[in-house]
């Protein structure tokens, strides 16, 4: 036992532990709710007179200010509104909104995003969108995809992305130090998918392209220019040209209820690529802050094997716990429980926070999301893969209490979620998430382990996703605040 402490550290245990307490009480939270509901408050039920005495007074504190804005928004139709304004077509399958990012300074963006289901052929998909930041980068992003492909259950998939960003960094692997790198990058995408059983819930698909990046020294400070030898400049490709090849397949199982709002269910994925990396084209040695006299003037390929393999292995698990057939609620449903949230009136708060409607509002339907993932890179000749080549931990991973990234050869992760419906299209979330990260595939530690947690909404629609609000913590390091279009588990 004391091992066992050593090795996680004893806040982590904590933390387990409170998180295991917490999910205890709310799977059971229905059978004390409905012994209270039975008995007056008058002191003879311990667990009523502490609800109103105690819990109460907190709750009406807590809601108070967040009921008044979804009172506001459900009592003028700001919902239906919003979806009317964005959906479009004879059967409502176009869809066009706009993204934004009001932080200060460069990362401030405007941009919109259109899908379009159905768009030039039955069981068709397009999606695009783009970004525009204030210090003028350009964010591109299209795909197409086709489902059953002259009457057979084959799809095909093809996505075109470019990213031009002057204030991009790389994270020196193992260390939370990241130096800027202009980046100039394009790639483009195909994919063949086909099933393996006849009910379709085991796929597997192949996947080609090309990408070109084009890293360029920063016009900045040289102490943010990385020279050094724990990550050498031109083995690595670091402010350097270089195009890259990637191959990959992926097989996977996926008996799901919804994709986007899922409440049973297994996915498992399994995938891997073999990247071929072309020869980088150098960096001349002035444009680093080099003096040094050496022939041609330009700091060349080293000359290694930059070729890697990329795998990943996602495990996810859903549990439902409710009495209602499924998660999703109906139209009427919606409106019927958009009262919960919004009637906060002192006289009507009692009421409201009742452990009846509690139960019936809060615990008819809620969801246990689970997910396990692993990423891994193999390089073809140690030291000589790309600086891109390794996975990325950061609030996408999941470990959305951290705003900055790490990079690693081996990450693994482990996140679980508590999910039950605000709305018809609106889900609240609370998650917690732990993370550990290492040069070797068999060597783990837990002096390299990692932990947040946090809450927030996600907006969706079952077979189709908008964004997430959500708000991450870890330790005592402050909030952060996620506003994605991608959904937490890829």
């Amino acid at each position: 036992m004391l091992r066992f402490f050593g090795k996680f550290g004893f806040s982590s245990v904590l933390k387990i532990f409170a998180l295991v307490l917490a999910l205890s009480a709310l799977v059971t939270m229905p059978v004390f709710a409905e012994e209270a509901k039975t008995e007056e408050s008058d002191g003879s039920n311990p667990f009523a007179w502490t609800l109103d005495n105690v819990m109460q007074p907190v709750f009406n504190a807590a809601i108070w200010p967040i009921s008044l804005p979804l009172h506001y928004a459900f009592d003028n139709g700001v919902i239906e509104t919003f979806q009317n304004l964005i959906t479009f077509g004879e059967k409502r399958n176009i869809f066009i909104y706009p993204v934004f990012n009001l932080k200060p300074g460069s990362s401030t963006l405007l941009g919109f995003c259109y899908r379009h289901r159905g768009m030039l052929l039955e069981h068709d998909y397009y999606a695009l969108s783009t970004n525009f930041y204030a210090n003028g980068d350009l964010y591109f992003n299209t795909r197409y995809s086709k489902h059953g492909v002259f009457g057979i259950p084959v799809s095909l998939g093809t996505k075109f992305v470019m990213d031009m960003d002057r204030d991009a960094s790389f994270t020196r692997p193992g260390t939370w130090r990241s130096y800027v790198q202009p980046d100039s990058s394009y790639r483009v995408e195909g994919s063949v998918g086909f099933p393996l059983n006849s009910s379709g819930t085991l796929s597997m698909s192949l996947s080609g392209g090309m990408k070109y990046v084009d890293a360029s020294v920063p016009n900045v400070a040289q102490d943010s220019i990385y020279i050094g030898d724990d990550f050498i400049i031109q083995d690595r490709g670091l402010y350097q040209k270089h195009f890259q090849y990637p191959l990959g397949v992926q097989i996977s199982f996926d008996n799901l209820d919804f994709p986007y709002a899922p409440s049973k269910g297994y996915k498992i994925v399994l995938s891997g690529d073999y990247i071929f990396v072309k020869k980088y084209k150098g960096v001349r040695y002035d444009e680093l802050g080099l003096e040094e006299d050496y022939e041609g003037q330009v700091l060349k390929d080293g000359g290694l094997n930059h070729d890697y393999i990329s795998s990943e292995l996602i495990f996810q698990k859903y549990f439902y716990f409710g009495k209602a057939q499924q998660y999703v609620m109906s139209a009427s449903e919606g409106r019927k429980n958009r009262r919960f949230y919004t009637d906060f009136s002192w006289n009507e708060a009692a009421r409201v926070w009742s452990p009846g409607n509690v139960k019936e509002n809060l615990l008819e339907r809620r969801v246990i999301a689970l997910q396990y993932r692993l990423v891994s890179i193999h390089e073809m000749e140690e030291g000589g893969a790309p600086f891109n080549a390794y996975p990325t931990l950061n609030a996408r991973f999941p470990l959305r209490g951290y705003g900055g990234f790490l990079m690693a050869k081996n990450l693994m992760g482990l996140s679980a979620e508590y999910r039950w419906p605000v709305d018809r299209y609106v889900d609240g979330v609370i998650f917690d998430e732990y993370a550990l990260f290492s040069d070797e595939i068999n060597d783990w530690s837990f002096d390299r382990f990692l932990n947040s947690w946090g809450f927030g909404v996600r907006v969706r629609r079952p077979d189709m996703y908008f964004f997430r609000l959500q708000f991450g913590f870890h330790g005592i390091q402050g909030i952060k605040l996620v506003l994605t279009v991608s959904p937490e588990f890829k």
